[in-house]
């Protein structure tokens, strides 16, 4: 589906194309298929007008111009003017190294032998249009191999490795030792059960360097443009003054002493002139919205002044608090900050339904978070800093609240999901009030909340979900015939959000803080989330016509539970059936799965594993990613995510979920670190014998009596607010593939 400036893009370097069989031939660039072949060299190439032009010029002994390039490495990468000398003005400015080795390895191909194709590993930053979108140097662990310009390793490269000859047509990478000394590669043992890693397809941590370089939700997350979010604040003005709706606070007053009448509902001074910034009482009596901003502001007083020891807040209320409070949460501000919730954080975190969502029916915390969160994203900084004063006092509410905290009857047996779940709402949107707390605070609140969030608040939401019963966030049958319900639709399937959400809060924490995870996969006896095009239907019937087109019988939405999905994609292959009905589950579903490895993937760091540990990790990775192309082919153009979408319909497009590949890239690169060995100069430093060096692979007792022990796993620091150890992990594989 092309964006709103009619532009094809490229879901791996994202040039526009404005018509879609240009943007097919693009994306040949980024494979290793080269199905057509000189007839006179035997060169082959991805695309049939190149090996027209090469034709012309083809002297059927060599592909490659001997002229030297004029362009360094580096300049070539970046786009820039290069003036050829050595160093370049650029990189002598810059103070980098600058070399022409893509040139020196070209003009060495030219007398070379070896024309097996082969798909070098790309480097971040390359452009894919110089060379088909190789890069001229093969990249492996760290070590750079001439080949040739077709991007083949040269016979120099296939010497030191045998995995680079003809052998290895798929151009597949393994885990070896690199010794530096004498420049040679070792192969692992035959008896490593390691299979093949898939190449990281031009995948970069676009995302991931800045979300782990940053603070803030609308720094970290998709959340729109400056620009924008102004555009959406000033449509809705527009709007509001269309429909007759002035933002005008009312004058709520309280007692100012504390005791019963101090809790008492506010009154509106009904002798307000609307020409000066005031409205008769009697016109806010009748919006039922102005009740339930009564309840929030009162729920805060009482938060304030009523604080137990431990409590959270540290504010006094005063009148001139108060007074705060109420322009905060006035009619006004509070209907912008819920715009801006929808319009741009809500395609983030999909948990509530907004087409039957009712303000004047829903629980006064969920309004108030929401609002708060709405407020962190707004473009005006007042905004900003007006809700840091209330972001404890809400959290003190929302995790103080009678349906938060009561206790849920739940069965041990597995037995079937109850036929209603519209009895449980309120206590799920106070679970979704307490995640969206989380949210805000963990990116908005102070280091100080950001911890108590992490080790206490999140533990209790996770006890809550699993009182509400994971395993009871299930679909009906709804391809049966019945009266379609569409409130009982729109429950289930928040509840199934819901606990989707809090599953990859808890990986964030895994991944990003290296905490200890609170939830484990095989709890998550729970059904898949539906196709965004359900979710988002505005109508009963919309809804259920696009759930009889998207989640048929033969899906896998009501017929497989997540924690069987995630062990489905570890195993060794998938049928390509398989694969094209798990890439039908859409972006969330499979961002929950590849979320999931790191789960796997802390274990096994922190535990005394061995080697082979490792396949179904490795396995998961490589049919996620296969899975992962086949649905953004098929499927993504269904779900529109571009930021220039018509602002009524911003809260549809897709949110960070699409960069789910940055989250795979990682976990192969974890998975890289992990399953390296000590190379035999190192095991000889400690003192072990080359029996020794060989048992690293299974822990335990060395051939010599050496205790050996499992490494150290990457991240060393645990419970850690910063996300620096991400950061600097994703910097280093950065600097290793661009320089």
């Amino acid at each position: 589906m092309p964006d709103a400036e009619g532009l094809h893009r490229c879901p791996v370097c994202f040039k526009g194309y404005k018509r879609r069989e240009h943007l097919q031939r693009h994306r040949s660039s980024h494979t290793s298929e080269r199905p057509h072949r000189c007839i006179v060299c035997n060169a082959s190439f991805q695309r049939t007008d190149v090996l027209k032009r090469h034709l012309q010029t083809c002297d059927g002994t060599s592909t490659i111009s001997s002229n030297r390039r004029r362009a360094c490495d580096r300049c070539v990468r970046q786009k820039k003017a290069c003036n050829s000398l050595q160093p370049c003005q650029n990189c002598e400015k810059r103070a980098v190294r600058c070399e022409y080795l893509i040139a020196s390895s070209a003009a060495a191909a030219a007398s070379s032998s070896s024309t097996q194709p082969w798909d070098p590993l790309p480097k971040l930053g390359d452009d894919p249009s110089i060379s088909g979108g190789l890069t001229p140097r093969f990249d492996f662990r760290g070590v750079d191999l001439p080949v040739d310009g077709l991007g083949s390793p040269t016979a120099e490269s296939a010497q030191h490795f045998p995995g680079l000859d003809n052998q290895n047509p798929d151009g597949v990478w393994f885990d070896v030792d690199y010794n530096h000394e004498n420049n040679t590669f070792t192969q692992p043992p035959e008896d490593t059960e390691l299979p093949p890693v898939p190449k990281y397809r031009g995948y970069s941590f676009g995302f991931l360097y800045d979300f782990t370089s940053r603070t803030g939700l609308v720094s970290s997350f998709e959340c729109a443009t400056l620009e924008r979010r102004q555009q959406i604040v000033a449509a809705f003005d527009n709007a509001y003054i269309n429909n007759l709706e002035p933002f005008i606070t009312p004058r709520l007053q309280f007692d100012s002493h504390v005791g019963d009448d101090a809790l008492s509902a506010p009154y509106v001074d009904v002798h307000g002139d609307i020409s000066q910034g005031m409205l008769p009482g009697a016109l806010w009596l009748n919006n039922p919205i102005v009740a339930k901003l009564e309840d929030i502001v009162l729920l805060i007083k009482r938060a304030v002044t009523f604080r137990p020891n431990n409590a959270v807040v540290d504010l006094s209320w005063t009148p001139a608090l108060e007074q705060k409070c109420i322009e905060f949460f006035s009619p006004y501000k509070f209907s912008k900050f819920m715009e801006l919730y929808w319009s741009v954080w809500h395609p983030n975190v999909s948990i509530i339904h907004r087409p039957t969502f009712d303000q004047a029916a829903s629980k006064s915390i969920l309004l108030a978070s929401m609002a708060l969160l709405g407020a962190c994203v707004s473009p005006d900084l007042q905004d900003n800093q007006d809700a840091r004063l209330w972001l404890n006092c809400v959290e003190e509410v929302v995790f103080t609240d009678a349906d938060f905290c009561s206790d849920v009857e739940s069965s041990d047996d597995e037995a079937e999901p109850p036929v209603t779940m519209l009895p449980m709402k309120q206590k799920l949107q106070a679970l979704q009030a307490a995640y969206v707390v989380c949210l805000y605070q963990n990116w908005e609140g102070t280091d100080a909340s950001k911890r108590r969030i992490r080790r206490h608040r999140f533990s209790t939401v996770v006890s809550v979900a699993r009182d509400m019963g994971i395993d009871s966030a299930r679909h009906l049958d709804y391809s049966r015939e019945y009266e379609f319900r569409w409130n009982e639709y729109v429950i289930r399937e928040e509840l199934i959000r819901t606990f989707i959400w809090i599953f990859l809060l808890d990986t964030a924490f895994v991944i990003f803080n290296n905490l200890p995870h609170r939830m484990v996969f095989k709890e998550m006896k729970m059904h898949m989330a539906s196709p965004e095009a359900c979710f988002q239907a505005v109508t009963a019937e919309e809804c259920f016509q696009q759930i009889r087109v998207r989640m048929p019988r033969s899906s896998l939405f009501c017929s497989i539970l997540l924690r069987d999905a995630i062990e489905s994609f570890c195993a060794e292959t998938l049928p390509v059936d398989t694969q094209q009905k798990f890439s039908q589950l859409g972006a969330l579903n499979l961002f929950t799965v590849v979320s999931a490895f790191h789960y796997l993937i802390f274990q096994h760091q922190n535990s005394l594993g061995v080697v082979g540990q490792l396949v179904p990790i490795r396995n998961g990775l490589r049919n996620w990613i296969n899975i992962w192309e086949h649905y953004f082919d098929t499927w993504s153009s269904s779900y529109p995510q571009d930021a220039a979408l018509p602002l009524e319909t911003m809260w549809k497009r897709m949110g960070f979920v699409r960069f789910a590949p940055e989250y795979w890239l990682l976990g192969l690169l974890l998975t890289d670190r992990i399953s390296a060995t000590p190379t035999k100069s190192q095991s000889h430093a400690l003192g072990l014998s080359d029996a020794s060096r060989a048992s690293l692979q299974n822990p335990g007792v060395a051939g010599d009596g050496v205790q050996v022990k499992s490494a150290d796993p990457i991240l060393e620091k645990y419970d850690q607010t910063s996300m620096r150890q991400v950061n600097d992990l994703i910097a280093d594989f950065q600097r290793f593939q661009v320089e």
